[in-house]
């Protein structure tokens, strides 16, 4: 299959120096089309008449008055502006490192029918996919009656696949992409004013994916998220993940807004 330089990337950052030491390195000048996306209230100064940057906050459709959305404030972005100009499109966390035939092998897999496309497999049967934040299955479950343990248990139960996307980094046709945001959005009042919801987006690309009859696929090699960097995130033994898990679960939740 010919490769047509029909992905575009957004780079998701939230800090001008970091951007702009991206560039200084040409960390993703090899991508055929990629554009940053300015997330939060940092300065953007230094960033002026850049065609290559868009400020998530100057758009007239924007979720930034809810900070701790992360991520999915630059899905939305994208989704509510319309501001992908290709067909396919994938979303970037700034600290990754990616090969150099990383748009290549992206744009091959979704034009061969992988509707969503990840990069960090982890195991849905770890317990730091379900219970990271207590928010996963209390907003599955308020906003749409989701018994998110049952699902994923009959699904590993009738030989599904026991993987998730351990990160935002994805690719997608532009219509899922839509699809998800509004099909996340009712989730996020819950947790919208939670730091520990920001970890909800993540873990509900499965389940949007098992609603939806989407088999997603994780393209090895092609791209490392250092999220010690950006998050303080590291991997950790099972016996501290229940821990944390426990800890989690016993959170109340803050007062509805």
């Amino acid at each position: 299959m010919t490769f047509r330089n029909e992905l575009e990337v957004f780079v998701v950052i939230h800090d001008e120096r970091a951007l702009l030491e991206h560039e200084r390195l040409r960390t993703f000048t090899h991508l055929p089309r990629y554009r940053y996306l300015f997330v939060g209230m940092g300065s953007t100064e230094g960033l002026r008449g850049r065609d290559d940057v868009i400020v998530a906050r100057s758009l007239p459709d924007n979720v930034e008055h809810h900070p701790l959305l992360l991520s999915f404030t630059a899905w939305y972005a994208i989704a509510r502006n319309g501001l992908a100009t290709t067909k396919r499109v994938a979303l970037l966390e700034y600290d990754v490192t990616i090969s150099a035939d990383f748009a290549e092998r992206t744009e091959t897999a979704l034009r061969e029918g992988h509707r969503i496309v990840g990069y960090v497999p982890f195991p849905l049967s770890h317990p730091m996919y379900l219970h990271a934040s207590p928010w996963l299955s209390r907003s599955l479950d308020t906003a749409y009656g989701i018994d998110l343990p049952l699902l994923i248990h009959n699904h590993l139960d009738n030989g599904g696949t026991d993987l998730w996307t351990a990160t935002t980094n994805a690719a997608m046709r532009v219509d899922d992409l839509v699809a998800f945001v509004d099909w996340f959005l009712p989730l996020t009042p819950l947790f919208s004013n939670d730091p520990i919801g920001a970890h909800v987006h993540e873990r509900t690309i499965p389940v949007f994916c098992l609603l939806n009859d989407i088999e997603n696929l994780h393209l090895p090699d092609v791209l490392e998220h250092e999220q010690a960097r950006s998050h303080g995130i590291f991997a950790v033994p099972q016996e501290e993940a229940r821990r944390c898990a426990e800890s989690a679960l016993s959170r109340r939740p803050p007062a509805d807004s």
